[in-house]
């Protein structure tokens, strides 16, 4: 009679274990749960940084690139700093709380200018000291712009290069350099211009892609860290960087938040995310030093 009671048991075990095995396969499987394969997605045409936000993936092994990507665009709508005095300074946000904008001693670097100076032109129209950097600007030499914006025909990168050859895009397909151009650390660039012992009031990058070398360099030299204002433009294009350092790129976006940056104000936002192959993401984020201010 036990005898039999114990087989009994064993088998429902037995059939209990199997349909819960069953069912954890189907679930596993699931394009719902699972959207490591986004050819379902792509053909339906729908948004895949939607759909990942909308899915449970607990039973995900690993988050695929993309999933990273989708979270690094929902985190720009997470305004955490709530700039009381935030104005618009040509086509950049500036917050100037607190006196963070001070009346003398104020150095504003900006990246990235394509003969566009609206941001550098009003920074320096409340009375801070401007240097405007490009190296794609080829027929543009170093000079003075006005009584406080300078120009530099030189880009910031996370190494020195006299002749660093750029990826083509339709900046450089219309202004090619052929000797390459030249390129400094953001380090470098403050030791030249003398201003290593100096303060950095706001610093400005616009560099089409460049930017995660760039801020991972910044982060990792522990030079960020001293800077109040932030302002970055975000991008990840269809080819650049390659899909395999995408998942490197969106640490760096969170490696910036986890150092005290709070986004304060978020501008253009573009993305292009029907499919994986399709992916292109740009947006315009302003960040505020909470840890020094």
């Amino acid at each position: 009679m036990a005898m039999n009671i114990f087989k009994k048991f064993r088998w429902t075990c037995i059939v209990f274990m199997t349909i819960l095995g069953l069912v954890s396969v189907v679930y596993f499987f699931s394009p719902f749960h699972n959207l490591t394969d986004s050819s379902t997605l792509e053909k339906n045409n729908v948004d895949i940084c939607f759909a990942w936000r909308r899915a449970d993936k607990r039973a995900l092994w690993t988050v695929p690139w993309w999933g990273r990507a989708c979270d690094m665009e929902s985190d720009w709508s997470r305004e955490r700093y709530q700039c009381q005095d935030k104005r618009q300074m040509g086509n950049w946000p500036v917050c100037f709380d607190k006196n963070l904008i001070p009346q003398s001693n104020c150095l504003v670097y900006s990246f990235g200018i394509d003969y566009d100076f609206r941001f550098d032109d009003a920074m320096a129209n409340i009375g801070c000291t401007v240097y405007s950097f490009d190296p794609s600007m080829l027929d543009t030499p170093d000079h003075k712009r006005g009584d406080r914006v300078f120009f530099k025909r030189m880009g910031i990168s996370d190494k020195d290069d006299d002749h660093f050859v750029p990826r083509v895009d339709e900046y450089v397909e219309k202004r090619r350099a052929v000797n390459g151009w030249p390129m400094r650390r953001l380090q470098t660039i403050l030791d030249q211009l003398g201003h290593k012992k100096e303060q950095l009031t706001v610093l400005k990058l616009d560099i089409e892609g460049y930017e995660w070398d760039v801020t991972r360099d910044l982060l990792d030299s522990g030079i960020l860290s001293s800077v109040p204002q932030f302002l970055v433009e975000w991008h990840l294009f269809t080819d650049f960087p390659p899909r395999e350092r995408v998942p490197d790129a969106v640490d760096t976006y969170f490696r910036v938040s986890d150092m005290g940056f709070q986004l304060f104000s978020t501008g253009v936002v573009y993305s292009g995310f029907n499919s994986a192959n399709s992916l292109r993401i740009l947006a315009e984020v302003a960040y505020l030093n909470t840890k020094i201010i």
